[in-house]
């Protein structure tokens, strides 16, 4: 397959080596000469042990049009929806824009969904936490009822953000990126919207119909006056069928804590991820407890997102099956837009 991704910085650099890693041919797009050389000389071999030279670059406005049988989207969040559009006419089969979908204005997202879905594209948003195997393991447990009916569903995202400017050690701090601005797609509640990403996936596993409705609570920071974005973001949640829980994200906590509990009237499930052995997931039924190890680095996330997207295309899994689906972004931004 042929991928084309626009976006140099980080996730460009993960999703490129995990489309090479799938043996696809893979152009990049920046509209900044500086990022690109960035990433050929600093990130990629610094992250993977050597730069790919089968990997070709390309200034934005100089990039090869159509021909692509994926395009991807890695691109700050304030200017994606409008780039993915301007791309349906490229025909690719499939499109995956990165996380959050937007900002909390939602602009033109509806349109792109309409206008993507009468292309004919399959389209996907990057939690890929949500096709890890510890989350499908999960998915599986609730979808057999391992813990009998759900009385609750807690979903936890609460890293501080110095390890993301960490990996972008050019960026000075939040005033210099999206990050630094609710508005435009940062803050805890968007940059850490994997959690309420998984409160939607889980529940839909279990059978309560994904998120009905909320109630939120920013907290704003008051550290810098150039910025204006949420440290804190808290939810509470309902089903459709009803269920109460809550989600919590933030980019203040050290240690990292991203955690989420599922209790059951006859048991409970948790999985937590990113500790020094992998995801774990721990549970018990009725008579037993249990605990499993998922071992995995961070280029895996990713590399497990290109075989799922591939799965998809080939048939092998369904749309309506796949926990990344553009719908359940949409989901996301539902919440975030009234939050906001």
């Amino acid at each position: 397959m042929k991928v084309k991704i626009y976006g140099a910085g980080s996730i460009g650099n993960h999703l490129a080596q995990a489309s090479r890693r799938m043996g696809w041919e893979v152009a990049v797009v920046d509209p900044a000469a500086v990022a690109l050389e960035r990433m050929r000389k600093d990130i990629y071999p610094a992250r993977y042990g050597a730069w790919d030279g089968s990997i070709e670059l390309y200034r934005l406005g100089e990039e090869p049009v159509s021909g692509f049988d994926i395009i991807m989207l890695g691109t700050p969040p304030d200017v994606r929806i409008q780039l993915a559009r301007n791309l349906i006419s490229e025909l690719p089969q499939a499109m995956l824009l990165e996380k959050p979908l937007c900002p909390p204005s939602c602009k033109g997202l509806p349109e792109f969904a309409q206008e993507a879905a009468k292309a004919g594209i399959v389209c996907f948003v990057g939690y890929d936490h949500a096709v890890s195997p510890s989350v499908g393991f999960v998915r599986k447990l609730l979808s057999k009822k391992t813990i009998g009916e759900i009385l609750t569903l807690d979903v936890e995202f609460r890293e501080h953000w110095g390890g993301i400017f960490k990996a972008h050690p050019w960026l000075d701090g939040p005033a210099d990126t999206y990050l630094g601005f609710t508005s435009r797609g940062g803050g805890a509640s968007g940059e850490h919207s994997h959690a309420l990403h998984l409160w939607h996936v889980f529940a839909r596993a279990a059978g309560l119909g994904g998120i009905h409705d909320a109630d939120s609570e920013l907290h704003f920071s008051d550290e810098d006056v150039r910025t204006h974005f949420d440290n804190v973001a808290a939810f509470t949640l309902w089903s459709h069928s009803g269920v109460m829980g809550r989600v919590v994200q933030d980019v203040v906590t050290s240690p990292t804590r991203k955690w989420a509990r599922v209790q059951g009237d006859c048991g409970f499930i948790e999985w937590a991820c990113g500790t020094p052995d992998g995801d774990i997931v721990r549970w018990r039924d009725r008579e037993t407890e249990t605990s499993k190890v998922f071992p995995k680095n961070r280029p895996d996330d990713f590399w497990m997102e290109m075989m799922h997207i591939k799965s998809i295309l080939i048939g092998e899994t369904r749309i309506e099956d796949s926990p990344i689906a553009l719908s359940s972004g949409i989901a996301v931004m539902d919440v975030l837009h009234v939050a906001s």
